[in-house]
C-alpha cells in the first residue's frame, strides 16, 4: 500500500521582502514569482528524491520511479492568502520485488514448499512471503503468490516502503526546501523586474 505523508515549511517573509526591496518588485511580481518557484522547487525536490531512492533501494531501473514517487503538490498561492508557509503532500508507493536488485530463494522443498524470501541489494531488510513462490511472468522473474487454491491468478509480491527510508528522505533532502525555494524564488522575480513582467497582475 502506498505511504502518504504531508509536511509543512515555514518560509522567511523578512527574507522574501528584503529581496523584493532589492530588486523594487510589485506586489503582483512577488506572488507571479513566489507561484513559479513553488513549481520550480517541486521539480527539484522530485529529482533528487528519485536519486536517493533508487541508491538506497537499488531499483533496476531509474523510470520505475514513476510509479513507485507519487506526485509532489505544493499549495498553489493563487489559493492561499498568506506567503509564510509551504504544504507539501508526497507518497511512495510500495515496490514489486521483480522491479528490485537482489536475491530471491525458496523456502522449503519442491513437495513441501514453505514460501520464498528476497534479500535486497539495498539498505531493505529481508523480506519473506509465507505464501510465495518464485517464477517468471508478466515478462520478469520475481516471486508470487496466489489469493485461491487455482493455479492463477497470481499476483507479484511487493517490498513495503520502509519509514525510515521517508524519514531519511525527509532530514536530507526536504531540510533543504526552503533553501532551494528561496533561490528559485529570487531567480524568477530579479527576471520578472528585469523584464517586465507581472507588475500589477500576475500570471505564473
Amino acid at each position: 500500500m502506498a505511504s502518504n505523508r504531508n509536511l509543512l515549511f515555514d518560509i522567511d517573509l523578512d527574507e522574501i521582502e528584503a529581496i523584493q526591496n532589492i530588486y523594487s518588485a510589485t506586489e503582483a511580481q512577488v506572488r507571479a514569482a513566489y507561484n513559479r518557484a513553488l513549481t520550480r522547487t517541486a521539480k527539484t525536490m522530485r529529482a533528487l528524491t528519485n536519486k536517493k531512492i533508487k541508491d538506497e533501494l537499488q531499483l533496476k531501473r531509474m523510470k520505475d520511479l514513476r510509479r513507485r514517487l507519487q506526485t509532489f503538490r505544493l499549495k498553489s498561492t493563487s489559493k492561499q492568502s498568506k506567503l509564510d508557509e509551504l504544504k507539501l503532500w508526497f507518497g511512495m508507493n510500495d515496490i514489486p520485488v521483480g522491479k528490485l536488485k537482489g536475491r530471491m530463494k525458496p523456502i522449503g522443498s519442491k513437495k513441501n514448499p514453505q514460501g520464498a524470501v528476497f534479500n535486497p541489494s539495498g539498505k531493505i531488510g529481508t523480506q519473506s512471503y509465507d505464501k510465495g513462490f518464485i517464477a517468471r511472468a508478466y515478462g520478469r522473474k520475481s516471486i508470487f503468490t496466489r489469493s485461491t487454491e487455482s493455479r492463477y491468478p497470481i499476483k507479484e509480491a511487493r517490498v513495503s516502503v520502509a519509514d525510515d527510508l521517508q524519514d531519511t528522505i525527509e532530514d536530507e533532502i526536504f531540510s533543504e526546501l526552503s533553501t532551494v525555494f528561496m533561490k528559485h524564488f529570487e531567480t524568477d522575480l530579479k527576471g520578472r523586474v528585469k523584464m517586465g513582467m507581472n507588475k500589477t497582475g500576475w500570471q505564473s
